[in-house]
């Protein structure tokens, strides 16, 4: 009922301006200490109550009553601390009533935010001086940490956050920069552990009047702790990240006041990201940090004239440095080095002394996942539209080949993306002829064992399995080409015959098994798959080993050196007598 009669004060109080502003002032200043007073009663029994769980011995503490009082719900001397839950405080009016829920808690709360909001634009339609900067920073204080009572799933918890955020909106700039600059470290403290309180900060960016006041503060505070990011945990160095992009945002939303602010800080936010994720644990943080600033910046129509000049002396170290990291990493992390190159914060003119180390980066993004292939195509197009063939085929051919087959390879059906294969078609037609220069080369295949692999059947036990050689026989074959290191060198002639001891016994073994079932086909007159078996022991077996088998490591008599030729001749007797 007081908060309703705001408007009933400042309409009748057109000649008694200062009476009605001392009126309202005594309002503000009684709903910062109520709310001050509830977060300390709710402190005070949540701690209490802990200790009582932890089985630590709790007596009658007079400070937290008297503490209580402004709260109207004070603890009573007869009343056992213990009985009160955390959230839960029980009415000093009716001692047999149900205890009073959290509820209570949100709803005396943003009774008390709206009342700031009432008090503020009351204050302000009489024209007198606004409230100093301490009694806001105490209001905002105790609004940031009532917050603690919502969970972020609450509908209600959206509405309070806007009543808090439009009570800047009633003060002068100069206030809210004071306010702003005392508490924009608790503000990120709560944020860490409440993101959805982000919220706050985004409808302030988006304010004409507050966004070029609130821009530098921030970025100020989160370039000063920017050694930290690498350290922190993914969940919290997400609210962080976030932030970011909330004040990049807000210069893509009023540029002409915020384009200024972010330039004069660019070259240290940006060279400093380097080094810091070389050293930190978690150095994907400033990656996923510059891909925020980029895209903001990218996202300007190139429209940033002040950013392009404070990024193009960056630009040959820059893309040193992506390109340094592109090398050595892998998966997502390579992923996202790739989008950073694509997406460099300048004008193509200005990429064109330095556009050889956008090759490798274009040709692994049309490899890379949906997003990396779609912005590879719009690099690639761009640069086949704006460049002559003199100018760009001299530096296309450095990755032709993985360009070709990376095009190659999405041009497929439905269900793959008809997107892709539309655009990659519309490119392959821009280049003319000369997406067909690689057909008069070699092309590069990879090798596919298409046999059987080698095995033996062996038992334990009463238990018949199939045993696999080519393991085994790798290993003999490297000790063959070069014994370890390990072993002495007394001992790597010895080593050496084992192990080619081991190859002829193999080979001589599957010789036997083929045949064995050529002789069984003969008496029974069936016409068995010797090819294949064949295949398996012969043309596999060489597959593996190669000619290396012929290693002179382990010294042969001229009898088994001619049996060993002789036995594998002495297979195609079978074709012979067919």
């Amino acid at each position: 009922m007081a908060y309703n009669s705001v408007e009933v004060i400042v309409t009748k109080s057109a000649s008694s301006k200062h009476t009605a502003a001392k009126v309202l002032l005594a309002m503000l200043e009684i709903s910062t200490a109520k709310l001050e007073s509830m977060l300390t009663v709710h402190q005070d029994i949540t701690t209490r109550a802990d200790k009582t769980k932890g089985g630590e011995p709790t007596g009658s503490d007079m400070i937290a009553i008297e503490k209580s009082r402004p709260y109207a719900v004070a603890l009573f001397a007869s009343e056992k601390t213990e009985n009160i839950l955390p959230g839960q405080i029980r009415s000093p009016h009716n001692q047999s009533a149900e205890l009073i829920g959290i509820s209570e808690y949100k709803m005396l709360y943003r009774t008390l935010v709206h009342g700031f909001r009432t008090c503020l634009n009351g204050l302000r339609k009489l024209e007198v001086p606004i409230p100093d900067g301490g009694l806001v920073s105490r209001m905002f204080d105790a609004g940031l940490h009532g917050l603690s009572f919502f969970d972020g799933q609450d509908r209600e918890v959206n509405e309070a956050m806007e009543w808090l955020a439009l009570c800047f909106m009633e003060i002068n700039p100069h206030i809210v920069q004071e306010v702003w600059t005392q508490k924009i470290g608790v503000y990120v403290e709560c944020a860490k552990n409440r993101v959805w309180i982000l919220a706050i900060v985004q409808q302030l960016l988006s304010r004409d009047n507050i966004s070029p006041t609130l821009v530098p503060i921030v970025l100020d505070h989160l370039i000063s702790r920017l050694p930290e990011l690498g350290e922190l945990d993914e969940s919290v160095a997400v609210a962080i990240i976030r932030m970011f992009k909330l004040a990049f945002g807000a210069v893509t939303l009023f540029p002409a006041d915020n384009e200024p602010v972010l330039a004069s800080r660019l070259g240290k936010l940006i060279m400093d990201c380097f080094p810091l994720a070389a050293k930190s644990p978690h150095g994907s943080h400033y990656f996923h940090l510059l891909r925020g600033l980029f895209r903001a910046i990218g996202g300007g129509g190139g429209k940033f004239e002040l950013i392009y000049k404070e990024v193009l002396p960056l630009l040959p170290e820059m893309l040193e440095c992506l390109n340094r990291q592109l090398n050595s990493s892998s998966g997502s992390h390579r992923d996202l080095v790739v989008e950073l190159c694509l997406t460099v914060p300048l004008r193509l003119t200005h990429l064109l002394p330095h556009l050889t180390y956008l090759m490798q980066p274009l040709a692994l993004a049309l490899r890379g996942t949906s997003e990396l292939v779609s912005q590879g195509l719009r690099t690639l197009e761009l640069c086949i539209d704006n460049l002559t063939p003199d100018f760009l085929d001299p530096t296309l051919n450095t990755v032709l080949r993985d360009l070709m087959e990376a095009l190659h390879d999405l041009l497929k059906p439905v269900p793959a993306s008809h997107h892709h294969a539309h655009t990659t078609i519309r490119i392959l037609g821009k280049l003319g002829g000369r997406n067909r220069r690689l057909l008069d080369q070699e092309p590069l295949l990879d090798y596919r064992q298409y046999s059987d692999p080698a095995k033996i059947r062996i038992s334990f036990s009463g238990n018949v399995t199939n045993l696999n050689l080519a393991p085994v026989s790798k290993l003999a074959l490297e000790i063959i080409k070069k014994p370890p290191a390990t072993v002495p060198a007394t001992s790597k002639a010895q080593c050496q015959g084992y192990a080619y001891a081991y190859l002829e016994n193999c080979l001589s073994v599957l010789v036997q098994d083929v045949r064995s079932l050529l002789f069984v086909s003969r008496l029974t007159g069936t016409d068995h798959p010797v090819g294949s078996e064949r295949q398996r022991s012969g043309g596999g077996f060489r597959a593996v080993f190669g000619r290396s088998i012929r290693c002179s490591a382990h010294p042969r008599t001229p009898d088994s050196s001619r049996s060993l030729r002789q036995e594998p001749f002495a297979l195609p007797f079978h074709a012979r007598n067919r």
